[in-house]
């Protein structure tokens, strides 16, 4: 029942608040959501990186009512909105929220690597840091000018990965391509084997009958045909041809 209670003063407050906003502070918020960094949702949201799934839900709530069409007049209101939803939905799937998140421990890594190499540099800070036995570097990673380095250090790192992967789509895409081409030409070259295979065999009884004609005229002499005579020689066993003699 508590809980429940809990909810509908969270919708007054909700209602009050919105009721207070000005048209002018809704066009920021429209402005400020279609200006951030596409591949950080965190940033959609106005979020750190350490919000809880909860978090993300009532911030999107809030938000999502601040530029709602229905209540914002700004002409991109519409485009706003829907950036928010998809926002919403990539960190509240695992597999996205976790990706993103394992680009910001690089990136911290990144930077405490960066401050390590500061430091030795630095002996007064180094000192301090040893004394206060990483109190400062805690202290130092909640401070807003390392919360600003490590949201531009995502943003590199999401940046690199995103192209990255566009490049290997389209190496992907390529290859894909490259193989659907050799099939088809593979196809083509079946293709014409068979039409050329298939006009052979509807020729072959034309074929034969006609080695079967040639065979016949081969031994036979054609109707009507005259021979010139043999005449026999001394040689019993041979006989020549008489030429035909050329009459004048």
């Amino acid at each position: 029942m508590g809980e429940s209670n809990s909810s509908v003063d969270e919708d007054l407050l909700l209602k009050e608040f919105f009721a207070e906003v000005s048209e002018v502070e809704r066009d920021n918020e429209v402005v400020r959501i279609l200006s951030c960094f596409k591949l950080n949702p965190f940033e959609f949201l106005k979020l750190p990186f350490d919000s809880s799934l909860d978090d993300v839900k009532k911030q999107y709530r809030k938000l999502s009512l601040m530029v709602h069409p229905d209540k914002c007049k700004h002409p991109q209101a519409k485009e706003a909105f829907g950036a928010l939803a998809k926002a919403q939905q990539q960190l509240l799937d695992q597999q996205e929220r976790d990706y993103i998140l394992s680009q910001v421990t690089a990136a911290k890594e990144e930077l405490r690597a960066k401050r390590k190499k500061q430091l030795k540099k630095d002996t007064a800070s180094k000192l301090k840091s040893l004394v206060d036995e990483g109190k400062s570097e805690l202290e130092y990673e909640q401070s807003e000018e390392f919360q600003q380095e490590l949201k531009l250090k995502v943003r590199e790192l999401l940046t690199e990965q995103e192209w990255r992967r566009r490049k290997m789509a389209m190496r992907i895409s390529e290859e894909e391509g490259r193989l659907k081409k050799d099939e088809e030409e593979q196809k083509e070259m079946w293709k014409r084997k068979r039409e050329h295979e298939e006009q052979w065999e509807g020729t072959r009884e034309q074929r034969v009958s006609s080695w079967r004609d040639f065979m016949k005229s081969g031994k036979k002499s054609k109707k009507g045909e005259l021979r010139p005579p043999k005449l026999k020689t001394e040689d019993p066993n041979k006989s020549y041809v008489q030429r035909p003699v050329k009459r004048g």
